[in-house]
């Protein structure tokens, strides 16, 4: 059993920010363990909307304690490291797999797969697949909400952090950004894939309690800019900036409700015990309805039936569903008990074996 200290990701962007979110995350992750850690990113732009100090024309640079390179075609990187993880099924030059198959002892080489609450998951996590050429394994690890998964990404200080996050420290960081809650108003955050129903979402909220919802830009343009407010019956809505990974955590932690979108996001939301709905990324085999179909029994078997099947009506139509019903007011009215669950949810999910730790742990048995 020899620890893995050098690793290298592999991120090829599919999903916006979520792939290259889940793979930035990782790194600063393994980085803060004392790891040597190289990201190897095709698409730097998208990874600088997230983190603003990288140059995007770089072939290399440090970032958060880590190496970040560019990843722009198919020739050979010349990758040496303990343990290689291929992000979400992508696929490494031919030159690396020969160069990895004549290492001694040969690298432990993940499959970093999708985030799934499917049942067959937990049976194909840590499945080897031999390599058809070379003396390679790569082994499908899945990240997931069972002890039978690699578990969830968590920072090490994380949840405490999250507890620190008080009233008085709540104000602070909404005044930062220009947020003024209206008295007895829910907050709401939304981020989204364009394909949501957000008119049909805001024209909802015109009507019953008062809500600030809170777009970060980019977001949809049917909401105001940057700075900017709208307001249209009980509804109010704020533009706010596109939030680096960290402040978007506190703008999780200071909403009522957060509508959350991809892998990245969704799992944040679920670290910060407060309500969400999550719109999974959508595929054009409505794979996607299966996965909320699956995540959506598995997070709401302990809540409260009347507030589960609120919550789960309103989860299938916002992920494109035409025969659920969305209870606009049914949702606000649920949000109390829907608070409570979250914080049982997160300590639930903090129980099993957290995503990075799995993956050394894992490496370490292989090598």
């Amino acid at each position: 059993m020899r620890e893995p200290r050098t690793i290298a990701i592999f991120c090829q962007v599919l999903d916006n920010y979520g792939d290259v979110g889940v793979c930035w995350r990782l790194a600063r992750r393994f980085a803060h363990d004392g790891k040597n850690v190289t990201l190897w990113v095709d698409d730097l732009k998208r990874l600088q909307r997230l983190r603003p100090s990288i140059n995007p024309g770089s072939a290399e640079q440090a970032l958060d304690h880590f190496t970040l390179r560019s990843w722009s075609d198919a020739a050979p990187l010349g990758v040496v490291a303990d343990l290689i993880i291929s992000a979400f099924g992508c696929r490494l030059p031919e030159a690396d797999l020969i160069r990895m198959s004549a290492v001694t002892p040969a690298p432990v080489w993940v499959n970093l797969e999708y985030l799934s609450a499917e049942p067959w998951v937990e049976g194909s996590h840590l499945l080897p697949s031999p390599h058809p050429r070379w003396p390679l394994r790569e082994y499908f690890f899945f990240p997931g909400f069972t002890q039978r998964t690699g578990g969830l990404l968590c920072e090490p200080d994380l949840l405490a952090r999250r507890k620190a996050f008080d009233v008085d420290t709540r104000s602070r960081f909404l005044s930062r950004l220009g947020i003024q809650p209206p008295t007895g108003s829910k907050l709401v955050s939304l981020f989204c894939y364009p394909s949501a129903p957000i008119a049909s979402l805001f024209h909802m909220m015109q009507s019953g309690a008062p809500v600030m919802c809170l777009v970060p830009e980019g977001v949809t343009a049917l909401a105001p800019a940057a700075g900017e407010t709208w307001s249209r019956g009980a509804l109010t809505l704020k533009g706010v900036p596109f939030l680096e990974p960290d402040e978007y955590d506190h703008l999780l932690w200071s909403c009522d409700l957060n509508f959350v979108r991809g892998e990245d996001s969704a799992v944040r939301a679920q670290w910060a015990a407060q309500p969400m709905l999550w719109q999974l990324y959508p595929q054009a085999d409505d794979a996607h309805a299966v996965k909320l179909q699956a995540f959506s029994a598995l997070y709401s078997e302990s809540l409260d039936p009347h507030c589960a099947s609120t919550w789960g009506s309103f989860s299938r139509w916002w992920n494109g569903s035409q025969h659920a019903t969305p209870d606009w007011r049914g949702l606000l009215n649920a949000l109390p008990v829907l608070k409570a669950y979250s914080y049982a949810w997160q300590q639930r999910l903090a129980s099993i074996p957290e995503l990075a730790s799995s993956l050394i742990e894992f490496a370490r048995q292989i090598r």
